[in-house]
């Protein structure tokens, strides 16, 4: 091959709007992973707004949201915005997720108990079957907010040009690679792709850091694993494809077949694989590594990264507005919960996954902080056309 070169998880914020949100045990800090991210990250939104000066329909004003009545509310900022400070959410938003509701459920209940006017009716299936029910449905889509797995979901709803624009401050947040350019979809939290292994079978300096290199080495002959049931992993196979082509994408995916790549579904099962012995390594998202290694501190379980290629891929969990919804500012102010200090905090804390803003800092003792990642530059927007790929698998049996 020659190169061109998921358990129930529970609420863990208060959800009383009167309590002061320290109780959170938010931490948040500038530090964080700054570094990493662009030049992008401003926290004004222009003269735009309805607050004093301004009459956009967003309600993102020089100084501020917000509200018909004068009240004004914080802005989402890089440093971190606590929903005390956002907008109140009131009324009734339906939500088209395809994360599993162990994964996502828990977050999007915590801000509708926090809200005695809210009401959620939250849908849960794959991220396909939205896409699909929601162009069968068109403008008549129940739909207010859909939520994917990964970016190439939401880059194809808003390539059929069934997302509205988002807010300014979200924007101008999220870093551009994360979302998308035409600012109809963001990113709200972040994994990592890595090398997951069995620490009683290897050493970590034992371990290509090359991702193309496992499929030909004669070490990992029947001893490899990954995932393939996932929007995530669908979507790497196609940045493979508009990185190195399709013939090679096409080869590399048959190498390893042939090397005896064994299929799970399922989050956890790849590293839960690992941990028990069955294969030596996997090629997984992070966050379930760290989830396997907190609910198994004993695991011989740990990860490494390759080094600049896609076998590091970072890629992004996010929402978007529909276009058809009625309820446009309310699910605005909702996603400006998503990435609000309590939001950003339980994808850090409780699923293991990197915050999207650099206020709110990767906390997890045997994982790395993501500026300690050489994880390669790559526009998530280049993976709104997940056909190829699906195409891809089908031929090589895969899917």
């Amino acid at each position: 091959m020659e190169r061109d070169n998921d358990d129930p998880i529970p609420a863990r914020f208060p959800i009383d709007r009167r309590r002061f949100l320290a109780a959170t045990g938010t931490a948040i800090g500038a530090a964080g992973f700054a570094g990493c991210l662009s030049d992008d990250d401003g926290d004004g939104d222009g003269d735009d707004g309805n607050g004093d000066g301004g009459n956009g329909d967003d309600g993102n004003g020089a100084d501020g949201n917000g509200d018909s009545d004068g009240t004004e509310y914080a802005d989402i900022t890089p440093e971190g915005t606590s929903w005390e400070d956002l907008p109140d959410l009131e009324g009734s938003l339906t939500i088209y997720s395809g994360r599993r509701e162990s994964q996502i459920g828990p977050v999007l209940r915590d801000i509708e108990d926090y809200y005695d006017g809210l009401e959620l009716d939250i849908r849960f299936d794959d991220n396909e079957t939205h896409l699909t029910t929601i162009l069968e449905e068109g403008q008549n889509s129940p739909a207010d907010i859909f939520y994917t797995q990964d970016s190439g979901t939401l880059g194809a709803l808003a390539r059929e040009g069934r997302t509205s624009s988002l807010p300014d401050d979200v924007i101008e947040t999220v870093p551009e690679s994360w979302r998308d350019t035409d600012g109809t979809w963001t990113g709200v939290s972040g994994r990592v792709r890595c090398i997951a292994y069995n620490t009683d079978t290897w050493d970590p300096e034992d371990l290509p850091d090359d991702i193309f290199a496992y499929a030909d080495d004669e070490r990992f002959e029947d001893d490899m694993g990954w995932r393939v049931d996932s929007g995530s992993y669908l979507s790497w196979v196609r940045a493979l494809m508009i990185e190195h082509g399709e013939e090679f994408t096409r080869e590399y995916l048959t190498d390893m077949e042939d090397a005896g790549v064994t299929h799970y579904e399922g989050g956890s099962t790849t590293p839960n694989a690992i941990a028990a012995g069955e294969v030596g390594v996997g090629f997984v998202n992070h966050y379930y590594v760290g989830r396997v290694m907190d609910d198994q501190p004993d695991a011989p379980i740990n990860v490494t990264y390759t080094d600049g290629d896609l076998g590091s891929l970072f890629n992004v969990s996010g929402t978007a507005v529909l276009d058809s919804s009625d309820e446009q500012e309310l699910a605005r102010n909702f996603i400006r919960h998503l990435l609000g200090s309590e939001g950003q905090q339980f994808f850090v804390e409780t699923n293991r996954e990197y915050a999207v803003i650099p206020g709110v800092e990767y906390d997890h003792e045997d994982v790395p902080q993501l500026e300690e990642i050489n994880y390669p530059e790559f526009d998530l927007n280049q993976l709104a056309d997940i056909e190829p790929a699906v195409d891809l698998l089908r031929e090589v049996g895969i899917r």
